[in-house]
C-alpha cells in the first residue's frame, strides 16, 4: 500500500507567486521513526512544508529551496493530517509550458511531487547586434537606453562572446541563445568584449 497522491497538480507562473501541493493522509500507524523528504521539480523551489504537527516535529527546508524533511518525536506514529508543500517556480524555467515532477516521501513510501510551469513571456536585452568583424560575437549596434544591456554597462561597439553561457559567434547566435529560452524577468550570465579587449562577464535582468 502506498500514501495517496497529491490531491492536484498546480499550475505555476514565472514569475509568480508560490501555490499549494497538499498530500492527503492515510491514518495507518506506523514504527518510528517518522520521516517526511521533499524534492523539488526542476525549475522550483520549495518555499514552505507546512506539517500540522508542531512542537512534534522538526521542519527543515534547504537554503536553495531544492529539498525539504521533517521528522517526528521518536516512537510509533499515525499519518494522520495532511501535508502541504508551497513550490514557486524559478526565473530559469523554460519559456515553453512544461511539467516537471519531484518526489514526495513519508515514511519510506513515495509519490510524485508534479507541478505545471505555465508558457513565459519571451525576455529581451534591448539592444540589437550584427556580426562582429572578426567573426568571434555579436556586435553591439545600438542599446535602448535603460534597457537590460545599458543597466548593465553595455555600450555600442561591445561584443557578446556568450549568452547564459551558451557561446556566442554571431548576431544569429546571439539571438537563438535567447529567443525561446530565457523568460522575461530571468537574470543570467552575459559575457562582453569592449573594444579594447577587455572581457567582462555581467549578470543581466532580461525584460
Amino acid at each position: 500500500m502506498q500514501i495517496p497522491p497529491q490531491q492536484s497538480v498546480p499550475e505555476l507562473d514565472a514569475p509568480g507567486d508560490p501555490k499549494a501541493v497538499t498530500y492527503s493522509p492515510d491514518g495507518r500507524s506506523r514504527p518510528g521513526p517518522g520521516t517526511f523528504s521533499v524534492t523539488a521539480p526542476d525549475h522550483t523551489r520549495i518555499t514552505a512544508l507546512d506539517m500540522a504537527c508542531a512542537p512534534r516535529c522538526a521542519v527543515a527546508v534547504a537554503s536553495d529551496g531544492s529539498t525539504a524533511t521533517a521528522r517526528l518525536r521518536p516512537g510509533r506514529w499515525t499519518y494522520a493530517n495532511p501535508v502541504t508543500i508551497r513550490l514557486q517556480a524559478n526565473l530559469d524555467a523554460p519559456l515553453s509550458r512544461a511539467q516537471y515532477t519531484g518526489t514526495y516521501t513519508a515514511g519510506g513510501e513515495s509519490q510524485p511531487l508534479t507541478v505545471v510551469i505555465t508558457q513565459g513571456k519571451q525576455g529581451g536585452l534591448g539592444l540589437t547586434s550584427k556580426d562582429a568583424p572578426d567573426s568571434n560575437g555579436a556586435q553591439v549596434a545600438t542599446t535602448v537606453p535603460g534597457g537590460p544591456a545599458d543597466n548593465v554597462g553595455i555600450r555600442v561597439g561591445d561584443t557578446i562572446t556568450s549568452l547564459n553561457n551558451t557561446p556566442v559567434s554571431n548576431a544569429a547566435e546571439l539571438r537563438a541563445a535567447r529567443i525561446g529560452k530565457i523568460r522575461s524577468g530571468a537574470t543570467v550570465p552575459l559575457t562582453y568584449r569592449q573594444p579594447n579587449g577587455t572581457s567582462r562577464t555581467v549578470q543581466v535582468t532580461l525584460t
